[in-house]
């Protein structure tokens, strides 16, 4: 898990093709802890044979130490309900404006790398 302080950042986008991102708004987000890594495949297996699921397909990408893949969101809200029974803390997915804060990482430029389209 990291540490992030609370802080404000613009969630959206006002020229985005996409109805749900508009209006591009000012967001406050409370300091939070998240996980700096994706839940791995055998971090999920391990939950999935404790739980008697069936795994997860890994679509010939591998498992082990990759990031699981193929997950709900009710799978999802599943396992964070099992990792809080088995480790007695609590675990949540993160909200959208978590997350996108989390990912921006302070930057303020349209795109995690710039501003130019030609790297998406």
């Amino acid at each position: 898990m990291v540490w992030l302080p609370g802080g404000e950042f613009i969630m959206g986008s006002d020229d985005s093709n996409q109805s749900d991102e508009k209006p591009a708004h000012p967001v406050r987000v409370d300091a939070i802890s998240i996980g700096q890594y994706p839940v791995t495949f055998a971090e999920y297996d391990h939950f999935c044979s404790a739980t008697q699921r069936k795994p997860l397909a890994d679509q010939g990408w591998g498992r082990g130490d990759r990031p699981a893949i193929n997950v709900s969101w009710q799978d999802a809200m599943d396992y964070c309900a099992w990792l809080n029974q088995q480790t007695g803390e609590h675990y949540r997915l993160a909200t959208e404006a978590e997350w996108e804060y989390a990912c921006r990482s302070g930057s303020t430029t349209r795109y995690c790398y710039g501003d130019d389209e030609s790297g998406l």
